[in-house]
């Protein structure tokens, strides 16, 4: 697997010249991501008619967004993509930043790094003995006041 990396709008977008078009032509795809740190990052591809003169491209097709990042990679010689979503496992989460790193967008990684401290406090907390109601309602205030600057003390 090779990642791809930089790719972030359609005019930086990763382009293969020679992809299928229905059964008989063949045109152009360019892929990229595109990142809104309120929103996340998704998956976009975008064709050209081969049946209009010049370079015409078509509408682009946007996945849905992966609220804590999105990466691009070249596997068994295929454009694919990946994921992050607030439902994903502590686990999951630690293991994509670790396998794709850098090719993360930086506009998300903070939120990334955020929401994996937050789930490895409501982790903390439900080992605790915490129902996973008051786990949440706990790691949600600690990270909300920390990022206000409020030190919270234990057992207040």
């Amino acid at each position: 697997m090779e990642l791809l990396k930089g790719y972030d709008s359609p005019e930086k977008a990763y382009l293969v010249n020679d992809y299928p078009y229905g059964f008989r032509l063949r045109c152009s795809i360019r892929y990229w991501i595109e990142s809104d740190p309120k929103k996340g990052s998704r998956f976009c591809s975008q064709t050209n008619n081969p049946k209009k003169e010049g370079l015409v491209w078509n509408k682009p097709k946007k996945s849905t967004y992966a609220e804590f990042g999105a990466v691009m990679f070249i596997d068994n010689g295929r454009v694919g993509w990946d994921g992050l979503s607030r439902y994903d496992k502590l686990d999951r989460m630690i293991s994509f930043k670790e396998t794709y790193g850098d090719a993360i967008p930086e506009i998300v990684r903070p939120v990334l790094d955020e929401i994996i401290e937050g789930k490895k406090r409501y982790e903390e907390l439900k080992a605790e003995g915490k129902t996973w109601q008051e786990a949440g309602r706990i790691a949600a205030l600690e990270m909300a006041t920390k990022k206000m600057g409020i030190v919270l003390e234990k057992g207040a």
